[in-house]
């Protein structure tokens, strides 16, 4: 029974392999994002302010690319097996992946509301739009402070 217990954790493999798929899909992504982006400021898209949030779009996938990635490692060292990676990346609980999460949410957070920022006509909808942002990113910062470091 020990060692069917055991060997149960690699039914992680699962989510290893299909979040490292979707990770690759959204770097993909991401890089066709970017070579749309390079198209339209060769083409003068560089005079609009407007090409900014294309910029920003550019930036949210890549960092949901990576989020995606921290979470696959992650996953892989917490039930599999060791990787070489730096120790900033290296995970030894289920917290220091929600950590590691957090510290990329916050920043993908900032960048949406910049995002939003620019892209909103009314100054209501914009000011209520990176309020909403502001809490989310107070939020994920308390439990990251108060959450994580308390147990870690």
């Amino acid at each position: 029974m020990k060692q069917i217990l055991g060997f149960s954790r690699f039914i992680v493999l699962v989510a290893v392999v299909g979040l490292g798929a979707t990770t690759v899909a959204s770097f993909g992504w991401g890089v066709a994002k970017s070579v749309k982006l390079i198209g339209d400021l060769l083409e003068g898209a560089w005079r609009d302010d407007v090409t900014i949030v294309q910029l920003l779009g550019v930036i949210d996938m890549y960092l949901l690319a990576v989020v995606q990635l921290i979470v696959t490692i992650g996953l892989y060292e917490l039930f599999i097996d060791e990787l070489p990676v730096p120790q900033w990346l290296r995970v030894d609980s289920l917290d220091g992946l929600k950590k590691s999460i957090i510290d990329v949410l916050i920043v993908y957070m900032g960048v949406k509301g910049i995002e939003g920022l620019l892209t909103k006509k009314d100054a209501l909808d914009s000011l209520s739009f990176s309020g909403a942002v502001a809490v989310l990113v107070i939020a994920l910062t308390a439990f990251r402070a108060f959450g994580v470091a308390r147990k870690g």
